[in-house]
């Protein structure tokens, strides 16, 4: 219980200031470049011509380049704020259209 007091429910232990999981850097790389490509191919088509993929895009960019206050996790909590919102409304835009 001290444990939990002290450091609080969601300690991770390491460095919180960079991001040291390639599979995170890969995953976070690889998810720009889909929302790149995804974006690339809405705006080909008049009918489906979006911005709303960048969301997504400068959802996965925010956890690689910005680290606020040193602290990484806010900064992926941030990130994936963006993702999952201009995902969801990127969707919906392209299904109706």
């Amino acid at each position: 219980m001290d444990e939990i007091l002290k450091h609080g429910v969601f300690w991770i232990n390491g460095n919180l200031t960079v991001i040291n999981s390639g599979l995170l850097i890969l995953l976070l790389a690889v998810g720009a470049i889909l929302s790149l490509i995804i974006f690339y191919l809405a705006w080909q088509n008049l009918t489906t011509r979006t911005w709303l993929p960048i969301l997504c895009f400068v959802g996965f960019l925010i956890p690689l380049i910005v680290h606020g206050d040193g602290n990484i996790l806010k900064s992926l909590i941030i990130g994936y704020i963006f993702i999952i919102v201009g995902a969801s409304v990127s969707v919906q835009a392209l299904r109706f259209l």
